[in-house]
C-alpha cells in the first residue's frame, strides 16, 4: 500500500484529495479491510472500508480529508491501513499545511424586509478561517440607489479562527425605487477577500 504523492501542500479550511495504490502481490485473490487516520479534529469523507483484489491485480483508493479552520502551519501525517487476515500494509501522505489568512464573510439576519424611510440593522459576522492574523477592512461595494447605509466598524484584526460582528445599517429614502435593494459588501486582508452579495425586500 504506496500513496500517489507522499508529500502534499495544502491550506486551512480546505479540501484535500488523497490516492493510495493497494496492490496484492500474491497469486490468489484477497479481501482487505481498510481503515484510515487523520489528525485530532480533521474529518475524513467517504473512506473506503473494503476491498477485494485478484492475484497479482492493483487498485487505487481515494480518501478525501477536510482540513479545519485555523490548523497551524505545519506538517501532518494521513495514514491509511489495509488488513487480510495475516497480511498488512501501511500508507502514509504527509500534508504541509501552509500559513494563510482566510476570510469568511456571513449574514445572521434572516429577516431581510424593511419598509419605506425604516432602518433596518443587519448583523454581518467575518472570520478569520486561517492559521496567522488578519488585518481587515471591511465596505459595501454595491448598493441600491436612493438608500443610506452604515456599518459599525469598517477595520478591525482578527487572529486565527476569530470572528466578529458588524453591523450594516440601511434605509431607503421615501423617493427610493419600490423594488428589491442589492447590497455586497466585501472583507479584504493583504492575502485573503470575501464577498456577500444579498437582497433586502423593500416592502410599502
Amino acid at each position: 500500500l504506496s500513496p500517489a504523492k507522499r508529500v502534499l501542500e495544502s491550506d486551512p479550511d480546505d479540501f484535500v484529495t488523497l490516492v493510495f495504490i493497494l496492490r496484492n502481490l500474491s497469486d490468489q485473490g484477497r479481501s482487505y479491510e481498510l481503515s484510515a487516520e487523520a489528525p485530532v479534529g480533521w474529518e475524513l469523507l467517504d473512506a473506503p472500508q473494503s476491498v477485494t483484489l485478484g492475484p497479482r491485480a492493483q487498485e487505487e483508493l481515494f480518501l478525501t480529508a477536510q482540513i479545519p479552520p485555523a490548523t497551524p502551519p505545519g506538517r501532518y501525517l494521513l495514514t491509511m491501513r489495509a488488513q487480510s487476515d495475516a497480511f498488512s500494509a501501511v500508507g502514509r501522505t504527509e500534508i504541509t499545511v501552509r500559513a494563510r489568512e482566510r476570510l469568511k464573510i456571513a449574514l445572521a439576519e434572516s429577516d431581510l424586509v424593511v419598509h419605506p424611510g425604516e432602518e433596518k440593522a443587519l448583523a454581518l459576522n467575518i472570520t478569520n478561517r486561517g492559521n496567522v492574523a488578519a488585518r481587515v477592512s471591511l465596505t459595501v461595494t454595491a448598493a441600491p440607489v436612493g438608500w443610506q447605509f452604515r456599518l459599525s466598524e469598517g477595520a478591525f484584526a482578527l487572529g486565527p479562527g476569530q470572528s466578529k460582528a458588524v453591523i450594516l445599517t440601511v434605509r431607503p429614502l421615501g423617493d427610493a425605487p419600490l423594488a428589491p435593494g442589492r447590497f455586497t459588501v466585501q472583507a479584504t486582508s493583504p492575502a485573503s477577500r470575501d464577498e456577500l452579495p444579498f437582497t433586502v425586500v423593500l416592502s410599502p
